[in-house]
């Protein structure tokens, strides 16, 4: 596969991912219901903090979205989704959707940077 191409399918999957994190920081922002009710389920503690998840997705997603602040948004999201996956299976909840979007995010990362994937071959001291 071309270079450009590898590189147009990573953003068109780095933009998916970031329109998600956006879209659910903002659903948490403003109280959608499925929102609470699930976090609700999860714990009373998440509850008491989904204005700060909702946050903490929005910046994750605009800085996953932006060319200059990619590598923090990488970062950012990866951490996040980590955590998610974490609530998720202290309580016995499917937890599923949340690895496809860290195999997506990493998906993103592998076509968009494939240096950072690459081994140096350093000579054994």
């Amino acid at each position: 596969m071309n270079n450009n191409i590898k590189y147009l399918v990573g953003t068109g999957i780095n933009y998916l991912v970031a329109t998600a994190l956006v879209v659910s920081g903002i659903l948490k922002l403003f109280a959608y219901e499925p929102y609470n009710a699930m976090i609700m389920e999860l714990s009373p503690y998440y509850h008491d903090n989904i204005y700060l998840l909702g946050i903490i997705a929005i910046i994750s997603g605009i800085l996953f979205a932006l060319p200059k602040t990619y590598i923090f948004g990488f970062i950012a999201t990866l951490v996040f989704l980590g955590g998610t996956i974490s609530a998720h299976m202290q309580h016995g909840d499917n937890f599923s959707p949340q690895i496809v979007f860290v195999m997506l995010t990493v998906t993103s990362a592998y076509l968009k940077k494939n240096e950072w994937f690459k081994l140096e071959k350093r000579p054994i001291a």
